[in-house]
């Protein structure tokens, strides 16, 4: 039988053996964020091969990564590098840009991907709140996947990504009850998402709504003035 002072070193030598192999660890650079997610494609998408990186332009913003799945067809994917919620904005002018220049990519991919009309899309971010999962499963006809990702680095300082599926607009039992955007940001001040946020007075605000709505080609007519104000302050 062991004696007690035997016990003790055994006991601090296997913790020791034992302490946890990774530890949670912060990104700084959005660059090293998309070449982690790049690096873990095969994973986050079925069968993915990595085809291209910041595929857009500076007016319209850019999709972090694009990739085949197994079928061969072209999966977007967007990192949203802070969670902050405007950034989905972004997200809705890429989707206007591709559908603007479907055709050139077709022939710049060609033999390569499939590149369908509304093509599934992979938001990356390190949260989401309730409101705008909804109204990100329900944004657009593409097929939307919500993944959110935490980051771990090991004993060397290798760093990797924990990444979950929180949202998935194809399957019934993952997609919200379709909801229209103001209702979402009604929700989204309901719950005191956007109290927080500085209220500015008219006559400062710099943002003309009506070239905004020009500038994003989306159809966001049911968003009011105001609510559209409060989103992008």
């Amino acid at each position: 039988m062991l004696r007690r002072g035997h016990n003790q070193a055994l006991r601090k030598s296997f913790e020791k053996l034992m302490s946890p192999l990774f530890r949670p660890a912060c990104i700084d650079d959005p660059m090293e964020l998309a070449e982690l997610v790049s690096e873990a494609i095969g994973e986050i998408i079925s069968g993915g091969v990595l085809l291209d990186a910041a595929l857009g332009n500076d007016e319209f913003g850019y999709f972090d990564l694009v990739a085949a799945n197994e079928d061969g067809e072209g999966v977007f994917v967007f990192i949203n590098f802070l969670g902050h919620e405007t950034e989905y904005l972004r997200l809705l002018k890429c989707m206007r840009w591709y559908q603007e220049n479907r055709n050139a990519l077709q022939k710049l991919y060609a033999g390569r991907v499939a590149l369908g009309p509304a093509p599934t899309v992979f938001l990356v971010a390190p949260w989401y709140s309730d409101s705008m999962r909804k109204v990100l499963l329900n944004i657009c006809e593409s097929r939307i996947v919500l993944l959110k990702y935490v980051c771990f680095q090991d004993a060397k300082e290798k760093k990797s990504l924990f990444i979950e599926k929180v949202g998935d607009s194809s399957e019934d039992a993952g997609k919200a009850d379709p909801i229209r955007v103001p209702e979402a940001l009604a929700e989204a001040s309901a719950l005191g998402l956007t109290a927080s946020r500085p209220k500015v007075e008219p006559k400062e605000r710099i943002i003309d709504p009506r070239e905004f709505r020009r500038e994003i080609g989306t159809d966001i007519s049911n968003v009011s003035d105001e609510e559209l104000l409060d989103l992008l302050e």
